[in-house]
């Protein structure tokens, strides 16, 4: 009888509780955004954008998208852009009498603002671009970036430090109350309790939790990480091919408001 008057007693109090909900995305995306280390020119970017435009990639048809590249080719990206009238910017890290190498924003909105980020140089040159964009009606900036990877054994091997510094000094760089998305190589081998990687989460509070491993499959080395406009949503997903590149490439769905 007493098992029987609990059970009563639960059920009415479940009953009368406010119930929850996970408030999930809906409709189609404002935006698309992918950030991927394309491994020179091993990475097949015109697949990948052919993909990420028929909607092979987020699911269905995106109206525009942003994506953040890192080591890649300055004539590559000039050449694909001419051919699919979008807009990007490069951002040379590293020249050689064969090829010139770095950090590149191509985008179907047109980018405003743009610019190169020189970061506190360890063992390579390391830099971002940064551009602004207006979508959905609010002015998002939108920025690529590339973290030291390692050092040499005298001064600390896989260098967090030096990953810490270069994320304070490109966040001093950032307007505190500007809305935007951070996406890169951040090369954080070391794990989320890193100091760019945490310096970043502080920065970027609307970015998703439990990301997963992006470089053999083991290893969260790339990101994206997101301050929204108000009421606004995003989704973080890695993709499972890695279109000849050694990294995978991050997907992040932008969505405004519900109303």
């Amino acid at each position: 009888m007493v098992g029987r008057s609990l059970f009563i007693l639960l059920t009415l109090v479940a009953a009368c509780a406010r119930p929850t909900s996970i408030v999930a995305p809906q409709g189609p995306a404002l935006l698309a955004v992918v950030t991927w280390n394309t491994h020179g020119e091993a990475g097949d970017l015109p697949r990948l954008l052919t993909d990420l435009g028929a909607g092979r990639l987020p699911g269905a048809p995106v109206r525009d998208y942003v994506v953040l590249l890192q080591e890649t080719s300055e004539d590559q990206v000039a050449a694909l852009a001419a051919d699919r009238a979008v807009s990007f910017y490069f951002g040379a890290v590293r020249r050689s009498p064969l090829r010139t190498s770095g950090n590149a924003i191509v985008s179907t909105l047109p980018l405003a603002g743009t610019r190169t980020i020189d970061l506190p140089r360890e063992r390579q040159p390391r830099a971002a671009v940064a551009a602004t964009i207006e979508v959905g009606g609010a002015q998002l900036f939108v920025i690529s970036t590339h973290l030291e990877n390692r050092l040499g054994w005298l001064r600390g091997l896989f260098g967090d430090r030096a990953r810490g510094r270069q994320a304070q000094a490109l966040l001093r760089e950032i307007p505190p109350q500007q809305d935007g998305i951070l996406g890169g190589d951040m090369n954080t081998m070391l794990g989320p309790d890193e100091p760019a990687w945490r310096a970043f989460l502080d920065r970027f509070p609307q970015t998703p939790p439990r990301p997963e491993p992006t470089f053999r499959d083991r290893l969260v080395l790339d990101h994206l990480f997101f301050d929204l406009p108000d009421r606004w949503t995003a989704t973080r997903t890695v993709i499972a091919d890695r279109y000849g590149s050694d990294h995978h490439p991050v997907l992040g769905l932008v969505h405004g408001p519900r109303f």
